[in-house]
């Protein structure tokens, strides 16, 4: 097996898709700092797994998703795929070749692939174990790796060896192990208390279900007694309302007959009413028309009066344009005279330029001349310069001479202060090393204090360690006691929900559908519930509203009527018994009177319509003010008594007991029995969702206390853990200040020397001051001939001067002839220029000529447009006028046609007033019968709620209907001595006291779950042993396995160290800190020839990184790794050591593919190919490869 190919993208500094193929061998990955030749390691680590930031040199995941430069944007995901040659089946996966895929996005998902399938990050963890090839494996050594195998810290050293060893997917199958084991220990404890509560309930549950059993039999003798006497009051009440019904059904005749007149009549009045409204429409439209009219004279006889204006305005500008024409004709004239003078005045500045160029030719050639004279002068001057000349080179050659003695003498000074500087620094030398001496001892202090504070703050850890342990057992407690408590509340939770699954509180037919729906799909599309499940309402209106349904509760809510006949036949083809149902189509709200329900309100103590403190969909809303829309609720007794005497008891008004003021008067009161736990049928729901509620917050205060638990214990170890470095560091500590002793040592011998140096400067500094003595003698003699030849070159100097002042002259004679000329010359230019300024002013003037004649044509043209505008204002005033003699005549025929509709209004009103007081006299004749049928009706409704009241009692007390026993039940014939017999069984029941029905059931199902949680103990305890025995077993193999190893790995580390160093002596130990192999520690002993045995600290770097290097290499020996990625771990040897290093990766090679992250010369020269990465464009990484075979 080998890596085959590694592909990038987004991830680090590689933005853009990259792909390296990688052969068998040796492979070197090169690259100057910063160009991201180390991002590929990291690349293959992350791949595999890695989840720790740290090791991929970022500070966040988030960094390992290209960021973005100045000429790129950032990336929103990274992706790295790892493709290895498996065709040797060295992994056993199935497939010749494997692909892992690692995905990051910038939200934080992740994704991870093996071939292409998505997977967990644990196969892949599974799939490299114990092959070296992990993120902690041995394969994967990277920058700072060397100091982790090197370091204090044990671990880092022993996760490489048990790597090596084989054993680590027995550690991670005993981690899940005691995992599992821990969880079984936790149901355990949990199945026992269980366990303990259930026998604690079994024995009063137990007493209970006897209590039972004596209640059912008295309360079936109750049953027959009281339901045939209820049949026996319903019976003769029925026949008393039948008597009834005839006297309302005459009543209702006679009042609809005396609303069918009081209809006529008003049928009549409202014609009336309705003519008198169109004469009074009629009225206002001819209002409206002659006020239009109005308005339209108003608004004519304004438009006249703008006509008229605009008339005058008209002719008013005909005579402004005629003045403007003369002015515009003045304006003509004078500007053609001014053109005249322009013209003029052009033609005399041409004659005057043209004289000025004359005389500027005639200056130029005079000037021609005295230039010749001028230049024969400056002949005689060159002759006089050229002795100069040859003088200033005699005095050239004597200044170079002296220039010579002065960098002479610049260069002893410059010696001197090279001296004085170099003594200056062996005196700031001596002054630093003083200093660095002090230091040293400082140090040495400092170290020696450092050294107290580690002891100080391991005395503080373990100070902190025993409060954790305190604050474990707090925790352990508290766990213990809301574990408990969590039992009680589920148990109570389940018996509440077995009492709904057994729909206690239902009778038994609608049960019996209810089942039959559960299994029937057909039978349940035609129901939407049953009423007591589709309302709600808060805890203290429980009572009121389910006292206030009564049998209602069971009634069940259909869509349609069609679908409640469907149920009935189906009913009644199963022989499942009768039910109620509530079409949604069919029930009608029913509500409170308002003058009623004011009064009602006006009562201390008045809570509310009943239907008004349900909660229900809005489809149910008419059934549930239907059943509660004329029930009012009531505070208390007192409060519903004085409530139905102000409505004149036409309402039943309930109490928050329970208790009802009855219409007609009645009075229904007592205790209520409740079914199930105690509670109804709409309660226990409230019920259930309450103790759900509390048992979810009690788990999360369990699973909140177990976090903390585990919080605990993570700092236990955490603090552990820092005791231990704590005690490396004391040991570390120790070695510095040996150091730091050596240190001061050394600086004071350095000293001494600094002071001998010293004294041989001044010496040196007495011969170089000889020297520049010399060379100061020099230059003063060549300083002497410098002033000769200076003198000699000053009388040359006045002959040139001589010369000069007579070309001089001749200059100046020459320059004012050519001023005369460049007189001449501007004199023409500005008179050209005058008469050019002059020509455009003229031509200006006739275009202004221009522009005046065709204004004045303008204003002709408009003159004439003026003239049609007078015409045409002068007909539409004419138009005007003939509209309002028009508009004259149609106001008054409006104002005569208004005239006779007011008289037909008149009449109609008085027609009108007659049929309001026949009107009046009817509708209080229909009042009258209306008040009469109302007193009726109260009587024949006291009937009716005696009956509904019996019925109800037959209901809520028995769970059975008049119709269904009215002709089973026994006729009654002393209904004294059978109401005697009825009073006596009720004593009885109740002196037996609050009655569990449910003690019966309950304590056989509790029976039953003390048999099941007893098995499920046993089993748990056995699973327990089960997983005890599984870690026993792998502890074991894991102890041998890696010792084996471990002697093994340690003896090719002596060899391989031996070979690295060319001798010496190495091995690694197991400490004494733990009797157990898996436990201890693991140290490293080194001897590099010609040394004492030492600690690893104390060793140079190179010495630690051929260390660790022979390490990984004897692990190679053991178990060699299919392919190894080291990054620059020998950047830390010499020359010598590289070759030793690169000898025996090739040595290796043969065995395992080896990829090196490097800046070594010797490194790359071994390797068979070779990978560049380059930054051509800033932060962007790119790959060049190079075959070296």
């Amino acid at each position: 097996m080998y890596l085959k190919k590694l592909e990038l993208q987004g991830f680090k500094s590689f933005p853009d898709y990259t792909c390296i193929d990688f052969d068998r061998g040796l492979t070197a990955v090169v690259g100057p700092n910063g160009s991201g030749k180390s991002n590929i390691s990291d690349a293959v680590r992350w791949v595999l797994g890695e989840q720790s930031v740290k090791q991929l040199r970022g500070g966040k995941m988030e960094d390992v998703i290209f960021n973005g430069t100045t000429a790129r944007k950032s990336m929103n995901y990274a992706e790295v795929s790892i493709t290895f040659d498996n065709s040797d089946g060295y992994i056993d996966y199935g497939f010749p070749e494997i692909c892992i895929t690692r995905r990051l996005y910038r939200s934080g998902e992740s994704e991870y692939q093996i071939n292409k399938v998505n997977c967990r990050l644990k196969d892949i963890t599974v799939l490299f174990l114990d092959t070296g090839l992990g993120r902690d494996g041995y394969s994967l050594v990277g920058q700072g790796r060397v100091d982790d195998i090197l370091s204090t810290k044990s671990e880092d050293r022993r996760r490489v060896i048990e790597e090596a060893s084989g054993i680590v997917k027995y550690r991670v199958r005993k981690d899940e192990a005691q995992r599992k084991l821990n969880s079984t220990e936790q149901n355990l404890v949990r199945i026992n208390d269980i366990l303990g509560e259930l026998e604690e309930r079994k024995g009063p549950l137990e007493e209970q279900a006897g209590k039972a059993r004596k209640f059912n039999e008295n309360y079936e003798e109750l049953k027959k007694l009281e339901t045939s006497l209820l049949v026996h009051k319903i019976t003769e009440a029925n026949k008393e309302m039948g008597d009834s019904a005839g006297l309302k059904e005459q009543l209702e005749k006679e009042i609809k007959e005396r609303e069918d007149e009081y209809l006529k009549l008003r049928k009549s009045h409202q014609e009336i009413i309705e003519k008198t409204e169109s004469l009074e429409n009629e009225i206002e439209d001819r209002r409206q028309e002659l006020s239009d009219l109005t308005e339209f004279e108003h608004e004519t006889q304004t438009d006249k009066k703008v006509s008229i204006e605009r008339l005058n305005q008209t002719n008013q500008r005909i005579e402004e344009l005629k003045s403007d024409m003369e002015s515009t004709d003045e304006t003509v004239e004078k500007l053609t005279l001014e053109l005249n003078e322009k013209k003029e005045k052009a033609d005399s500045l041409l004659k005057a330029a043209n004289d000025a160029k004359l005389l500027s030719e005639e200056l130029d050639k005079e000037r021609l001349s005295k230039f010749e004279e001028y230049e024969a002068s400056r002949k005689e001057a060159g002759k006089a310069d050229d002795k100069v000349k040859a003088k200033t080179e005699e005095l050239f050659e004597t200044r170079k001479k002296l220039t010579e003695c002065n960098a002479g003498i610049s260069a002893l000074n410059d010696k001197i202060r090279d001296m004085q500087e170099a003594r200056a620094q062996s005196e700031s030398g001596k002054a630093e090393l003083s200093t660095k001496l002090k230091e040293a001892e400082k140090a040495l202090d400092e170290i020696k204090k450092i050294k107290g504070d580690v002891t100080n703050d391991i005395e503080v850890r373990n100070k902190k360690l025993e409060e954790l342990r305190g604050r474990q057992v707090e925790l352990n407690q508290f766990f213990e006691v809301n574990n408990k408590k969590l039992s009680a509340e589920e148990s109570k939770l389940q018996t509440l929900k077995d009492i709904e699954r057994r729909k206690e509180g239902y009778q038994e037919s609608v049960k019996r559908l209810l089942d039959a729906a559960d299994i029937n799909r057909s039978v349940k599309s035609l129901m939407v519930g049953v009423l007591g499940d589709l309302i709600n309402t808060d805890s203290k209106y429980e009572t009121a509203i389910e006292t206030a349904l009564g049998n209602s509760l069971n009634n069940i809510v259909t869509k349609s009527e069609a679908d409640a006949a469907e149920l009935i036949s189906y009913l009644k083809e199963n022989r499942l018994g009768r039910v109620t149902f509530l079409p949604i189509e069919n029930i009608r709200a029913r509500y409170i009177d308002e003058d009623d329900l004011r009064k009602a309100r006006s009562v201390n103590g008045y809570i509310g319509v009943a239907s008004d403190l349900v909660r229900s969909s809005r489809d149910l809303e008419d059934i549930v003010s239907n059943l509660l829309g004329r029930i009012i609720v009531a505070n208390d007794l007192d409060a519903a008594r004085m409530i139905a005497s102000k409505t004149g008891r036409a309402y039943k008004v309930m109490t928050l007991e329970g208790d009802s003021v009855n219409p007609g008067g009645s009075l229904t009161g007592g205790s209520i029995k409740k079914t199930g736990a105690g509670t109804g049928v709409i309660g226990r729901r409230a019920e259930i969702e309450a103790l759900t509620k509390a048992v979810a917050e009690l788990e999360a205060k369990l699973a909140d206390s177990e976090d903390q638990r585990q919080e605990v214990d993570d700092d236990i170890g955490t603090l552990k853990r820092e005791l231990a470095q704590l005690g490396e560091q004391l040991k570390f500590y120790q070695l510095e200040e040996v150091k730091a002793e050596g240190e001061y040592n050394n600086t004071k011998t350095r000293l001494e020397e600094t002071e001998e140096t010293l004294a041989n400067f001044d010496e040196n500094m007495q011969e170089v001051s000889k020297s520049k003595l010399r060379l100061e003698e020099d230059l003063e003699e060549f300083t002497r001939i410098e002033r000769e030849i200076n003198g000699e070159l000053s009388d040359f100097q006045e002959e040139i001067e001589a010369q000069q002042k007579l070309s001089e002259e001749q200059a100046v004679k020459l320059e004012q002839i050519v001023a005369k000329v460049r007189e001449a010359a501007s004199l023409a230019e500005r008179k050209l220029t005058e008469r050019s300024g002059i020509l455009d002013l003229a031509g200006h003037i006739k275009r202004q000529i221009e522009e005046a004649k065709q204004g004045r044509d303008r204003f002709d043209s408009q003159i004439n447009e003026a003239k049609d505008t007078i015409n045409s204002i002068t007909k539409e005033i004419n138009d005007l006028d003939a509209k309002l003699d028009e508009n004259a005549k149609q106001q008054k025929v409006l104002e005569d046609q208004i005239k006779v509709l007011f008289d037909k209004r008149s009449a109609l009103s008085g027609e009108l007033s007659s049929f309001g007081d026949r009107l009046k006299a009817s509708g209080d004749e229909v009042n009258a019968l209306q008040t009469k049928l109302n007193a009726h009706v109260s009587k024949y409704d006291k009937i009716i709620f005696e009956i509904d009241q019996n019925k109800n009692r037959l209901w809520e007390d028995y769970e059975t209907t008049y119709d269904n026993i009215k002709d089973s039940v026994e006729p009654v014939e002393k209904v004294g001595e059978q109401a005697k017999r009825i009073t006596t069984l009720k004593n009885a029941i109740k002196a037996l006291g609050p009655v569990n029905l449910g003690a019966l059931q309950e304590f056989s199902e509790l029976s039953e779950r003390l048999e099941f949680m007893t098995k499920q103990r046993d089993d748990i305890e056995a699973a327990k042993k089960d997983l005890e025995k599984v870690i026993d077993e792998l502890l074991t193999k894991m102890r041998s396995e890696f010792t084996e190893h471990f002697d093994t790995i340690n003896k090719n580390f002596s060899q391989v160290f031996t070979d690295l160093f060319g001798g010496g002596t190495a091995e690694i130990v197991l400490g004494t800190d733990s009797e157990d192999v898996l436990e201890c520690a693991i140290d490293i002993k080194a001897q590099p020839p010609g040394k004492k045995l030492q600690n690893l600290s104390l060793l140079s770097g190179g010495e630690r990184c051929l260390t660790a290097i022979g390490l990984l290499f004897a692990i190679q020996e053991l178990k060699p790794s299919p392919f190894v990625i080291l990054d620059e771990v020998e950047a830390a040897l010499d020359d010598v050591n590289i070759t030793r290093f690169t000898d025996f990766v090739r040595r290796h090679s043969a065995k395992s593919q080896f990829i090196l992250v490097t800046h070594r010369k010797g490194t790359m020269e071994a390797c068979d190919q070779m990978y560049g990465v380059t930054m051509a464009e800033r932060g962007v990484s790119k790959i060049l490869s190079m075959e070296l075979k």
